[in-house]
């Protein structure tokens, strides 16, 4: 959203506010809401440490693609937990935001502009390996719900059997 820069540079006051208009045009507007509520409920070191932990975050993804690891490695999906992490910083973001934000990453050209400066393959990482971090998040979700409809039904069975 406007008020996190995703690990970029520096932007000027004029372009958050530019940033901020397109968000709330594009988005829905009660997480842009949120995000903006929250960012400005930090202190300016509270701040500067999400933009540096949100740098810190993307170059070590760079550093994964450098290293040739496929966007399935553990250390590249642990890492995506920690980028799932931050943006909590912001808004809690559902599984579909999430699968949205790694296609925005690949589609905007701000974003793809914004990350190529950081690795030319950055963008189709990105979204590629979000992709996988949801699906693997939307697995575990319905092996859990499975889990329990299971125990649900034993423990009608017995039930039932007494």
């Amino acid at each position: 959203m406007s008020e996190n820069n995703g690990g970029f540079g520096a932007q000027s006051e004029e372009q958050e506010k530019q940033y901020a208009r397109e968000a709330r045009l594009q988005y829905d507007p009660e997480i842009v809401k949120e995000s903006h509520n929250r960012w400005n409920s930090y202190t300016k070191s509270q701040q500067q440490f999400i933009k540096e932990d949100g740098s810190r975050i993307y170059t070590e993804i760079v550093a994964q693609i450098e290293a040739g690891k496929q966007v399935t490695h553990p250390d590249v999906q642990s890492i995506l937990l920690e980028w799932h992490e931050h943006l909590r910083y912001f808004y809690e973001p559902t599984l579909a935001i999430l699968e949205g934000l790694g296609q925005l990453y690949n589609t905007s050209p701000d974003f793809m502009a914004n990350f190529q400066k950081m690795h030319p393959d950055l963008p189709a990482f990105l979204e590629t390996a979000i992709t996988h971090y949801v699906d693997e998040l939307e697995t575990a979700e319905l092996e859990r719900m499975l889990a329990e409809d299971e125990n649900t039904n034993e423990r009608a069975s017995r039930l039932s059997s007494d």
